[in-house]
């Protein structure tokens, strides 16, 4: 089990709770993910409901804690992972290397070459068409962004903020 972090504090009236972590990884928890909390007593068991980032700060939200006072019982307990640093996430990236990754109108932004998973949200890693190592692009692997995954063309569709291509070049 891979220390993910300590639950400082309670946030919102739904259950979430803010997570501080002494380093880079902590929030590569995904949803559906089970963690174990412990504390000096107790460990308990929870599946990741969602985490997101508020103002730099990773929030977790746990299955089955849905109320201030359920995740009041929490603070203080660390969080506890797999190693998701293996496996899924590289399975998952050699599944899509080198599909094209094209935005809504059609233009190419190049080809899938990594997926970063060392940050709160997972980034596709796009190497832009010339094959210029300062022609790559980061684009978050999200919901928002990420609209299609077309497998049998081997096509990535994604809707990107304005601006999204020229902020995070390499």
């Amino acid at each position: 089990m891979i220390f993910q972090g300590k639950i400082v504090k309670i946030r919102g009236n739904k259950g979430e709770v803010v997570v501080a972590s002494p380093h880079a990884r902590a929030c590569t928890l995904r949803k559906g993910e089970a963690v174990v909390l412990k504390s000096e007593k107790y460990q308990r068991q929870y599946n990741v409901e969602y985490l997101k980032e508020i103002k730099g700060a990773p929030i977790v939200k746990f299955a089955g804690i849905n109320t201030i006072n359920e995740a009041l019982k929490l603070v203080g307990y660390s969080i506890y992972a797999h190693d998701s640093s293996t496996g899924d996430s590289e399975n998952e990236t050699e599944k899509i290397r080198d599909f094209l990754v094209k935005d809504m109108n059609g233009h190419l932004w190049g080809k899938v070459k990594n997926i970063e998973t060392d940050s709160l949200n997972k980034l596709l890693e796009v190497q832009g068409e010339n094959e210029d190592e300062n022609n790559v692009y980061y684009v978050p692997f999200t919901d928002t962004i990420v609209k299609e995954i077309d497998e049998e063309k081997r096509v990535i569709v994604i809707d990107p903020p304005n601006g999204l291509k020229d902020l995070n070049k390499k």
